[in-house]
C-alpha cells in the first residue's frame, strides 16, 4: 500500500464532479431520446405499471424537451392513467404554471393554439423552474454495538433531502457515543451525501462522498468518494428498488503508524423500500466497496412505524465489515438500536 506524505486537497473530488457534469452533455441526452416518441413510450411503460410517479416525471420531461407538443403530451398522459388526471394536470402546471390553462384544455381534449381556439398547440414553451421539495428528519435513540465496542450506546442522525426535477440530493450525519465508569468506549462520527442526475424516468449518474472517524476501528478516518451510474430497477408507490455501480476513491489514515492510504477501487450498492402499510415502512439499504488491499461491505435494514403526526419509531440493524482491519481491531461491527424519528 503506497503512503502519501501530502495528499492533495480535494483529491478525488473529480469523481464527485463527473456525476454533475460529465454525463449531462448533449450526446448523452441526445441518446436518451430527445424526441417525442421515447417519451410516449416512457409514459405508456409507467402507466401500464400504475407507476404515477414515473408518469408524471415522463410528462415534465416529455414537455422539456419537446414543449411544442406540450397539448398532445398531456392528451396522451391522462388517456394512459385517467384516473389520475387531476394529479397529473397538477404535476404539470406545477412545472410549467404560465400554460395552467393550455394543460387543463388539452387534459379535457380541447387544446389550445395561439389564438386561443382549439386546435394543434403551436407556442413554443420556456419551462419555469419549480422551487424543488425539502424533506428530513431528526433521530434519536440508544442500542448496543458489538465488534470493536461491546457496550450500549446514545446515537443521534439526521438527514436531509432535496429533489428538483431531475435532481435528488442527500445530505446525513450521524454520531453515536458511549462512557463507561468514566472511560469513552464508543465514539463514531460520519458524515455523508450523494447527489442523483436522472436523464430518463430510470437511469440516473450519481455522484457521493462518505466521511467515518470511528475512534476504536484503527484508522483517524476514511474517507470514500464514488461515481457511477444507477437503474431505478422498481419505482412504484408501495416498492422501490435502485442499484448503483461506479468508480471509487478510499482515503485512510492508519491511527497507530499515521500512515496515510490511498485506494482505487469499485462501489456498488442496492437500496430497497417497501411501504408494508399506511403506518410502517421497511428499508434496506447495502453496499460494497473493493479496494486493493480490503473489502467493506456494509447493510442497514429499519423498520419505520409512525406513531402519530411526524413522530415515528425505528428499529434497525447495520452491520459492517472491513476485510482489512488494522491489527488488534475486529473485523465486523454491529449495531442494534431503537429510535424515534421526527420528519419533515
Amino acid at each position: 500500500m503506497p503512503k502519501i506524505s501530502n495528499l492533495p486537497a480535494g483529491a478525488g473530488l473529480f469523481l464527485l464532479m463527473s456525476a454533475v457534469f460529465l454525463f449531462d452533455t448533449p450526446s448523452l441526452r441526445a441518446a436518451t431520446g430527445n424526441g417525442a416518441a421515447p417519451e410516449f413510450a416512457r409514459m405508456a411503460d409507467a402507466a401500464r405499471r400504475d407507476d404515477i410517479a414515473g408518469l408524471k416525471l415522463a410528462l415534465v420531461s416529455a414537455i422539456a424537451s419537446e414543449p411544442r407538443r406540450l397539448d398532445e403530451l398531456v392528451a396522451y398522459a391522462v388517456a394512459a392513467a385517467p384516473r389520475h388526471r387531476d394529479t397529473l394536470v397538477a404535476t404539470a402546471t406545477a412545472a410549467f404554471p404560465t400554460f395552467g390553462g393550455r394543460i387543463n384544455a388539452a387534459a379535457n381534449g380541447t387544446p389550445v393554439t395561439s389564438s386561443g381556439t382549439t386546435g394543434a398547440a403551436v407556442l413554443p414553451i420556456k419551462p419555469t423552474a419549480s422551487p424543488g421539495e425539502w424533506s428530513g428528519e431528526i433521530e434519536l435513540g440508544g442500542g448496543r454495538a458489538t465488534g470493536n465496542t461491546e457496550t450500549e450506546e446514545v446515537n443521534a442522525a439526521a438527514k436531509v433531502g432535496y429533489t428538483r426535477g431531475p435532481w435528488e440530493a442527500e445530505a446525513t450525519a450521524s454520531y453515536d457515543f458511549a462512557k463507561d465508569t468514566g472511560t469513552i468506549n464508543t465514539q463514531h462520527l460520519r458524515l455523508g451525501g450523494d447527489a442523483k442526475y436522472l436523464f430518463t424516468d430510470r437511469a440516473f449518474v450519481f455522484g457521493l462522498v462518505d466521511y467515518d472517524d470511528d475512534r476504536f476501528s484503527g484508522f483517524t478516518y476514511e474517507l470514500t468518494q464514488a461515481a457511477g451510474l444507477g437503474y431505478k430497477v422498481i419505482r412504484s408507490d408501495d416498492i422501490g428498488l435502485e442499484v448503483t455501480a461506479g468508480p471509487a476513491l478510499r482515503l485512510s489514515e492508519v491511527k497507530a503508524t499515521e500512515e496515510q492510504l490511498v485506494e482505487l477501487g469499485a462501489r456498488g450498492g442496492l437500496e430497497f423500500r417497501w411501504q408494508v402499510s399506511d403506518n410502517a415502512t421497511f428499508t434496506n439499504k447495502a453496499s460494497v466497496t473493493w479496494g486493493d488491499e480490503r473489502t467493506i461491505t456494509e447493510n442497514t435494514a429499519a423498520l419505520t412505524m409512525k406513531i402519530i403526526g411526524s413522530l415515528s419509531g425505528r428499529l434497525s440493524y447495520h452491520l459492517e465489515h472491513n476485510s482489512g482491519a488494522p491489527a488488534g481491531t475486529e473485523a465486523t461491527d454491529t449495531l442494534t438500536k431503537a429510535s424515534l424519528v421526527y420528519g419533515f
